[in-house]
């Protein structure tokens, strides 16, 4: 870990979600909240949140309250995505999901990818 004057220079995080739990969810936000907060703001944190699998099912009816600290996060450069074959599994539409969340043709490649090539590590809330 590269510390710059007390301050983390770069962590590289992806949170995977593949279960449609509110509680999870609201989980993995205040994770990246709080990661966010402990390492010196957003510029030192390169976040991504990859929903895949039945998880999808959360944009269908998600609390309003989840869907703003999920926009709020995703404005300050965390990058939210959602499987497109999930999305066509479960038949969720691309305009259910909340504003600040992008697709990915395959969840599952996205999350290799970014802890192979991009060094994430990686946390299941």
């Amino acid at each position: 870990m590269n510390i710059e004057g007390g301050v983390v220079a770069e962590l590289r995080v992806v949170l995977h979600m593949d279960e449609p739990e509110e509680k999870r969810l609201a989980i993995g936000l205040t994770n990246l909240e709080n990661l966010i907060r402990a390492a010196g703001g957003p510029a030192h944190v390169n976040a991504h949140f990859v929903v895949n699998g039945p998880g999808v099912l959360l944009f269908r009816q998600m609390d309003k309250s989840l869907a703003q600290r999920l926009f709020a996060l995703s404005e300050a450069g965390v990058h939210f995505v959602a499987c497109q074959n999930a999305l066509k599994a479960k038949e969720v539409d691309v305009s259910e999901l909340p504003p600040g969340v992008k697709t990915v043709p395959a969840g599952i490649l996205e999350l290799v990818r970014l802890q192979q090539e991009d060094g994430c590590a990686y946390v299941k809330p």
